[in-house]
């Protein structure tokens, strides 16, 4: 009496490979050393507890040309304007007074809290803003961290 079923033959093939061939030659490139991140450069520059809104609008350029168009709309700042006498507004941009409204120094940190407050209050939403405020923390820490160099 037979249990199994029918035994089947499966033959063995073998590559027709002799010795180390490899094969045809191609050039390997190495990998290139790796660029500083666009976070790890704007740390470098930018201190966001002392920032001037010519650094604000530098760094609003920068996440532009980064591809975060959105994000960098937190950072743009409002052009320097002053209320006339009449009730018309005069653009100061290019003046010594614009320029002095533009290289003046505060806390972006403050400045985003207080424009979420702002927009909290008034049912605005808030999210650009709460994501500003995560990139500057991750700006900040960027700026106290070493840079890892996986080359050395």
């Amino acid at each position: 009496m037979q249990i199994g079923g029918a035994t089947h033959t499966i033959m063995a093939t073998h590559a027709n490979k002799t010795g180390n061939e490899l094969p045809p030659a191609k050039t390997q490139e190495a990998q290139q050393p790796q660029d500083k991140s666009p976070i790890r450069e704007l740390a470098t520059s930018i201190d966001p507890k002392n920032m001037s809104w010519r650094e604000s609008l530098d760094l609003a350029n920068a996440l532009m040309k980064a591809g975060e168009g959105e994000l960098s709309t937190a950072f743009l700042p409002l052009p320097p304007l002053k209320l006339n006498d009449d009730g018309s507004m005069t653009d100061l941009r290019g003046t010594p007074e614009g320029d002095a409204i533009m290289s003046a120094k505060f806390n972006m940190f403050d400045s985003l809290k207080d424009r979420i407050e702002y927009k909290t209050q008034n049912n605005q939403p808030t999210k650009i803003l709460d994501d500003a405020l995560v990139f500057l923390e991750k700006l900040q820490i960027a700026k106290t961290t070493p840079s890892i160099n996986f080359y050395t």
